[in-house]
């Protein structure tokens, strides 16, 4: 009996190794295979423009008809609709609006619910202790900030819900001219401008984050005064 026991640690320590001695990259095509493994699930969430599915386990604390913003245990993530990339079908998802190279990228494409054909370009990058994973398609934007062991399970989860999304192009196409897909971007809860600055610098897109840590720390480091 000892001697089972004695094996599963062994074995349970030997997974652990191998998974640490994985680079991000790895573990980051591993993820998006596992879950391109998966079976598609119906949709969870309608909007007017699109819908899609989350697991029970992702949080909902925002959202407009264009964006939502999401928890997955302790980081929130965001999804807006691609407007500009649904009205043109040209436009490049895989060229980068930053000047920072990524640690880890993911390309591809996979079929949604109606069998269409979606492309779709996974980053995640590292700005000191922490890590952004960007998911750009063709007809959304995800992106999230998140520690150095769970970055691959978020791109996980992001990719998931990606795959998930089924836009109402006629819908869009009806809705947005051309001046107003590039006043989207200005929405409250928008991938580029909320986010990402254009400047190509990462370091803004964690200040909230920080900021949070901070006053975590602070907490904790406050001594009782009874």
């Amino acid at each position: 009996m000892g001697k089972k026991i004695l094996l599963v640690l062994l074995c349970i320590v030997l997974t652990g190794c191998m998974q640490s001695s994985q680079t991000m990259q790895e573990r980051l095509d591993e993820e998006i295979a596992a879950v391109s493994a998966l079976p598609i699930p119906s949709a969870s969430h309608r909007k007017p423009f699109y819908t899609y599915y989350t697991e029970p386990s992702i949080g909902h604390y925002r959202s407009t008809e264009t964006s939502n913003a999401f928890s997955y245990q302790s980081t929130k993530f965001v999804m807006n609709l691609n407007v500009q990339a649904i009205m043109d079908s040209s436009t490049d998802i895989a060229q980068s609006i930053y000047t920072q190279k990524p640690i880890a990228k993911n390309t591809g494409s996979f079929q949604n619910m109606l069998d269409e054909s979606v492309s779709y370009v996974c980053e995640i990058y590292q700005v000191d202790r922490y890590y952004a994973v960007f998911f750009t398609s063709s007809t959304v934007n995800l992106f999230g900030v998140t520690y150095a062991g769970d970055a691959t399970e978020l791109a996980g989860k992001i990719y998931s819900i990606a795959r998930s999304v089924i836009v109402r192009k006629d819908v869009v196409l009806q809705v947005y001219s051309h001046e107003s897909a590039i006043d989207y971007e200005g929405e409250a809860i928008n991938l580029y401008k909320d986010i990402a600055p254009e400047e190509g610098t990462l370091q803004e897109l964690i200040e909230d984050k920080t900021h949070i840590d901070n006053k975590k720390d602070a907490q904790f480091s406050v001594k009782d005064p009874f």
